[in-house]
């Protein structure tokens, strides 16, 4: 574990449209984060300055200033921080993420995300990720070791990532073969907006998942006693496209908060960070112990992290003569335990 400093200085630059504002209310207006009444606190006290020099209540913005907000005991959740290098040339690295680490910032996360851990890990301080997981997802990320040829690569992925497969373990007795094509949109009736539902109108997703074994859970999870391992090539590459579809066809995967239970632990979870954002405004210090779920919750889930992992991919570079296939299997230690109990009853 890395972590962050407990001084941050957070680096923005003012938009062309707040052009003559006042200080206080363009950030009030672009960082949410905290109240305007906050806000106002911070530059009262001499947290934020404007051009090198400290600003205050009656500081007056212009397009280009570049303004740094200074966060005194700063704290952020804990995340895994270690990553492996699989392969790398001259312009390419393939690492291996590990779950529960977001790759862009978050709301909560700025210092260790997985792209800020990976230049930190390596001599590559431009270091771009190609494609991302989400943050409760592991597994290979290709990144272009420097922004100049993430920009000349970015447009043409399609033709440098081939083919992407991942390994989840799913609830109950999954089907042996099945070639999911089922369009997903979000609902703007569903209270928890951002999931993902089938519904025809919906965007083209198209994933082939392939049974690999099964086995007896260690508990019931839900009404289930029994898990599947299942390869899923992702043909499409859809928002929460693997997670939604495996969900809807009734065999949610062990440990995603989001679409098991109706969502329920994932709201427990999102109402665990709203108090800590509320405790981070107060008073910059945030107890950790206290953020997420229980024990019990974990144990419901069928996972202390969600099982779904990117293993396999095909790369084609465009400097080599053929394609190449790397596999890394640095599964979450609880889903490793029932890949390896499948594997062993086939």
């Amino acid at each position: 574990m890395q972590k962050a400093p407990s001084d941050m200085y957070f680096e923005s630059v003012v938009q062309p449209e707040h052009e003559g504002w006042l200080l206080l209310d363009s950030l009030s207006k672009r960082f949410t984060y905290h109240s305007r009444e906050l806000w106002g606190q911070k530059l009262a006290d001499g947290f934020v300055s404007i051009n090198g020099e400290l600003a205050n209540l009656n500081t007056v913005a212009h397009r280009g200033d570049k303004v740094v907000y200074h966060v005194a005991n700063y704290s952020e959740p804990e995340v895994p921080t270690d990553f492996k290098v699989i392969f790398e040339d001259d312009e390419f690295m393939l690492v291996a993420k590990p779950a529960g680490v977001p790759v862009h910032h978050t709301g909560h996360i700025f210092y260790n995300t997985f792209t800020a851990i990976v230049r930190r890990g390596t001599d590559y301080e431009t270091a771009t990720p190609m494609h991302r997981l989400d943050r409760d997802t592991g597994g290979l990320m290709l990144f272009a070791k420097y922004a100049e040829s993430a920009a000349r690569f970015q447009k043409n992925l399609d033709r440098i990532l081939l083919k992407k497969f991942y390994m989840a373990v799913v609830r109950g007795d999954f089907p042996q073969d099945v070639d999911c094509q089922m369009p997903l949109r979000e609902d703007p009736a569903d209270r928890l907006r951002l999931r993902m539902h089938h519904f025809e109108d919906g965007k083209p997703c198209h994933t082939h998942f392939r049974k690999v074994g099964g086995g007896v859970l260690p508990h019931p999870v839900g009404d289930d006693t029994r898990y599947s391992v299942v390869e899923a090539e992702l043909l499409t590459g859809r928002k929460h496209q693997i997670r939604a579809h495996v969900a809807e066809l009734g065999h949610p995967i062990l440990g995603d908060r989001l679409y098991s239970f109706d969502g329920i632990y994932y709201e427990k979870m999102s109402r665990s960070w709203s108090r800590e954002s509320t405790a981070q405004a107060d008073s910059n210090v945030v107890d950790n112990s206290e953020i997420g779920l229980s024990a019990e919750d974990l144990a419901s889930l069928g996972g202390k992290s969600q099982m779904l992992y990117a293993y396999k991919v095909e790369i084609q570079l465009p400097y080599w003569r053929e394609s190449r296939v790397f596999e890394c299997a640095e599964y979450p230690e609880d889903m490793a335990e029932l890949v390896r109990k499948a594997e062993k009853a086939v």
